[in-house]
């Protein structure tokens, strides 16, 4: 344990009768981190953060907080005994009691430094803090969704905890509010200091809030990193699948007349060189190649120029493939519009291929006009491609 983490997880384990719920779970969250815990319901995430703030029992493991383990083999503090805070999907804040004295709380009964006569401005300072000091005396009864959610978050901190716990906190809340209080959250750790632990399913939170993101299915840990490092390049066919969206595009390696290796797709053909290749870097024969829907640009083809791409005029590119045109090595075909419009703010075209099963999807918040039916030019800057073996 070095004294730069709050929490230390080592080989949790939990069945609940004959099934497996996690398996040997194990990591770590340092001092004044976010970490979050990705993945798709049932998957092990919530029982994890119960067995850690203590309202579950491990079958196995050692959980330290703070350099003080918690549980063990021969060890098992109960929850009020653990430096943290926690906060529930659905708040369980307490109905008949005020704002007020839904914050102070655990002030009255979890250790602390706090003395009496420093807990009304001990509240009044969590209340400012998460905005709702004008909400002091109002009955729970009276609270809106956002309004319960900060309650709860005044009243996870009100100890001053080393370690806070969330289990989805904003899954209850609209998006407008929920994408607010991404923002509150990343401000009030900031300004609070804490270390948090913060589960979730929803990928776009996660990414957000996180400096580290663990991605989880079946009770395991399969793949760990920065928010970029885990969206631009998954090892693990999970991560790879589950996080964001993919144009796969089947092909396979292959020798050219002059000796070097090349990707052959249905959208054209590649060094292997220029692609960024993930796993198998000397594979040959089969492989699966994934890119991106920002990571492509398309353009309608001009009756003009004998067919070639139009010039800037009515040309929509991805955010991250301004000048994809003129990329050294890249796909090049051309296709047509299957289907155009908005899609969670931005603009997605679907473009087909005659004689391929292939459809390549495109996204943009550079919005152009496209109908169905349009010919285009797609392109698409091959170090964008990420290139696996067609067993991964």
């Amino acid at each position: 344990m070095t004294e730069t983490n709050r929490l230390q997880v080592r080989d949790l384990d939990k069945s609940f009768g004959e099934e497996s719920i996690l398996s040997a779970v194990s990591f770590d969250v340092a001092e004044d981190e976010i970490v979050a815990l990705l993945g798709p319901s049932g998957c092990g995430k919530t029982t994890t953060l119960r067995c850690i703030a203590g309202v579950e029992s491990p079958d196995g493991g050692e959980i330290t907080i703070d350099g003080e383990t918690v549980y063990s083999s021969d060890v098992s503090h109960p929850p009020e005994d653990r430096e943290i805070g926690m906060v529930y999907q659905n708040y369980a804040i307490w109905p008949h009691k005020s704002v007020y004295e839904n914050v102070v709380f655990p002030l009255k009964y979890a250790d602390h430094s706090f003395s009496k006569d420093e807990y009304e401005s001990r509240v009044d300072w969590l209340l400012e803090l998460v905005d709702i000091a004008e909400l002091k005396h109002q009955p729970a009864t009276d609270l809106s969704g956002g309004q319960q959610q900060r309650t709860a978050l005044a009243r996870a901190l009100a100890h001053d905890p080393d370690l806070l716990l969330l289990d989805e906190p904003l899954s209850n809340l609209d998006k407008k509010l929920r994408a607010n209080m991404r923002y509150e959250l990343q401000k009030l750790q900031q300004e609070v200091g804490v270390s948090m632990l913060y589960v979730t399913h929803d990928q776009e939170e996660a990414f957000y809030l996180a400096d580290k993101v663990l991605v989880m299915n079946e009770g395991d840990i399969v793949e760990r990193g920065a928010p970029r490092e885990l969206y631009r390049r998954p090892s693990s066919a999970f991560t790879r699948d589950f996080v964001g969206q993919w144009n796969r595009l089947d092909g396979s390696v292959e020798w050219d007349s002059d000796g070097s290796r090349v990707v052959r797709t249905d959208l054209g053909t590649v060094p292997v060189d220029a692609v960024d290749v993930v796993h198998s870097a000397n594979v040959d024969g089969p492989v699966h190649c994934f890119l991106r829907p920002r990571d492509a640009a398309v353009q309608r083809e001009s009756a003009a120029d004998g067919g070639r791409a139009a010039g800037t005029d009515g040309i929509f590119v991805g955010a991250d493939v301004v000048g994809a045109g003129d990329a050294p090595a890249a796909l090049s075909r051309r296709g047509t519009v299957l289907a155009a419009g908005l899609s969670r703010d931005l603009y997605e075209v679907t473009v087909g291929f005659e004689d391929a099963d292939t459809e390549v999807v495109v996204r943009s918040d550079r919005v152009r006009d496209f109908d169905r039916g349009d010919r285009v030019l797609l392109r698409a800057p091959a170090d964008a491609i990420k290139l696996y073996s067609a067993g991964e």
